[in-house]
């Protein structure tokens, strides 16, 4: 296995972890747990892949001769544990939204907009991140980065107009807890994203 081999399976992995979020985002919108139990799955095979792909990386490099193979293979190192992370992150949402759906926790249906809204640009992040990953294309790197602010800036507001609802009434302390941890696991899967971009 060489270098471009381990660049082929980092994209194979990034392309996971977006399927996973495709099944997340299918288990929230149907209120079912069939999409969220596969989702899970997933992110167990992420984790796999992670431990499997860190130890060859270090093989790769006790065997690379010139310093610019060892850099990049430190690199691809810190890519595969941020596609982790971003795996734990999704298995994070799994758990709060199987939760709404087996308390059957009800978001107001701007809640439920805020949110889809939020989801949304985080997904754009992670495709432009594989995008880049996939074509090595400098020119998204700022657009990542800026899309990840707009991630960021969502969460911020939407938290605040929540916790409004929640002081009025609208919704109950257990689905606005829900609601918030779900806003930041998506928040924090777009930073993921940025970052990758940012080892570049």
């Amino acid at each position: 296995m060489d270098i471009k081999d381990m660049q082929a399976k980092i994209i194979l992995m990034a392309d996971k972890v977006y399927s996973c979020l495709l099944l997340i985002e299918r288990g929230f919108m149907d209120n079912s747990l069939e999409p969220l139990t596969l989702a899970i799955k997933e992110e167990h095979l992420i984790n796999e892949t992670e431990k499997i792909l860190s130890k060859q990386i270090i093989e790769i490099s006790k065997q690379a001769s010139s310093s610019d193979g060892k850099k990049a293979l430190a690199l691809m190192g810190q890519i595969v544990e941020t596609l982790e992370r971003m795996g734990d992150e999704a298995a994070n949402l799994v758990e709060r939204i199987e939760i709404k759906v087996v308390e059957k926790l009800l978001f107001s249906d701007l809640g439920l907009t805020e949110f889809n809204e939020t989801f949304g640009a985080m997904k754009r992040s992670v495709e432009m991140m594989i995008e880049f990953l996939k074509k090595n294309d400098l020119s998204l790197k700022e657009r990542i980065i800026d899309n990840g602010f707009h991630v960021k800036e969502l969460v911020e507001r939407y938290r605040k107009e929540h916790f409004e609802r929640l002081v009025q009434g609208i919704c109950t302390p257990m689905a606005a807890n829900m609601y918030f941890d779900m806003l930041d696991f998506t928040g924090n899967l777009a930073r993921h994203s940025s970052n990758i971009v940012k080892l570049f």
